[in-house]
């Protein structure tokens, strides 16, 4: 069973009685029913579901988790994220085990505090940040979060993918105070690695627009390696890498850089590769790759490079792993923010889909026409809820 404890510091600001949201939250005491089975049909839902009833006090009844799945039911991961949350709202679980398919949330009041989460696994910490970082944004004071688990795990966003690419995103969004410390990494399938993070609370969340790229001025390859025999293994995989990219904007001129990180601070052996590309808008796009996944560091690195490839080529001014990650953010924003992408991807269809039917937030998906702007572009625009953090406002 993951663990979860929480510790609450001298607040120096006098809280309200009842934390209460904007006038754009949707007045309902009533429970609201998901089906956790719709769409992507898995963690997605529970990520933005769990993180809007905190954030809007709304019960929810979360039924068919992940149904469709081979392993239906909750994982050790998805347990700790709902419990983290629940802590962050002094709220209620009813169904929270292992493999349960079915799970009521029953917010409170959000607080800030100091928490630990240990998933006991190698599940992904940075699902849980996605989890509770919305949440901890509302809250009164900044948060420390200390989460165990898996730091590069696979079907999920590695701690690097977060700190140098999500964060650059938030800041864009008026969420600057995010501080990750990347403590010690860990790998599957014993996990152990550790991350702390603090979370800088937000009067509001500000709309964004992020619809002309420019051009790519700058490649990065990076990759780490943990224990002496991966050492060889992430050098094979960022010569290769860095000899596809030079290849492929040769003509344009483009550096590629590259870095080994070497013994990075870890629990077991791992290693694995992050490409990342600058544009001349301060548009960041990555790819990364696991040095766990099967074949050959060639192999990984003609992945993960073409997968940065693609993303480039198709015109959208984010990556395809940060579409469903900035929806949640959208949703919440005071005001209209327009982000263009390259084709929405299922996880980014399933957050629209949670974001639309918990709030009044207005999402409008359209493809665009100029074939300069990329092959499949299209612009996402969504009208906020507009949500204010009544902790922070001056009347509260």
């Amino acid at each position: 069973q993951p663990e979860i404890s929480y510790s609450c510091p001298e607040l120096s600001r006098v809280l309200p009685k009842k934390y209460h949201a904007s006038a754009a939250r949707p007045e309902k005491d009533e429970m609201v029913q998901i089906d956790g089975s719709v769409l992507e049909g898995g963690g997605q839902i529970l990520r933005n579901s769990a993180a809007l009833s905190c954030l809007l006090a709304q019960p929810i009844l979360i039924t068919k988790i992940r149904a469709c799945r081979p392993k239906p039911g909750l994982s050790a991961q998805h347990l700790a994220g709902l419990k983290l949350v629940a802590a962050a709202c002094e709220g209620e679980l009813v169904g929270a085990e292992l493999k349960s398919t079915e799970v009521t949330v029953k917010p409170s009041h959000i607080r800030a505090g100091r928490y630990t989460a240990d998933v006991k696994t190698a599940g992904s910490v940075c699902l849980l940040i996605q989890t509770v970082l919305p949440c901890l944004l509302y809250a009164s004071e900044p948060s420390q979060l200390l989460l165990k688990g898996g730091t590069d795990a696979d079907f999920a966003p590695p701690i690097d993918y977060f700190r140098y690419t999500f964060t650059h995103y938030a800041a864009l969004f008026g969420i600057p105070g995010l501080s990750v410390e990347d403590v010690r990494r860990g790998f599957h399938p014993k996990g152990n690695g550790e991350v702390k993070l603090t979370v800088c609370p937000v009067e509001r969340i500000t709309p964004v627009e992020i619809t002309e790229r420019g051009s790519v001025t700058g490649i990065k390859v990076t990759v780490y390696s943990c224990g002496s025999q991966t050492t060889s293994l992430a050098d094979r995989c960022l010569h290769a890498a860095q000899n596809i990219m030079e290849r492929r904007f040769q003509e344009s001129r483009v550096p590629v850089k590259s870095e080994h990180l070497r013994d990075e601070p870890s629990f077991g052996n791992g290693w694995g590769l992050c490409i990342t590309a600058e544009t001349a808008n301060r548009c960041v796009l990555t790819c990364t790759g696991n040095g766990s996944q099967k074949g050959s560091p060639e192999k990984l690195a003609s992945v993960t490079a073409e997968g940065l490839i693609k993303d480039i080529d198709e015109g959208g001014c984010v990556d395809s792993h940060l579409q469903d990650q900035i929806i949640i953010l959208m949703g919440l924003a005071d005001g209209v923010s327009r982000v263009r992408t390259g084709p929405l991807t299922m996880h980014t269809k399933t957050a629209i889909h949670i974001l639309e039917s918990m709030t009044h937030a207005e999402f409008s998906v359209t493809k665009d026409e100029d074939v300069n702007l990329g092959e499949q572009s299209y612009l996402i625009q969504c009208t906020g809820i507009g949500l204010r953090n009544s902790y922070l406002l001056s009347d509260s």
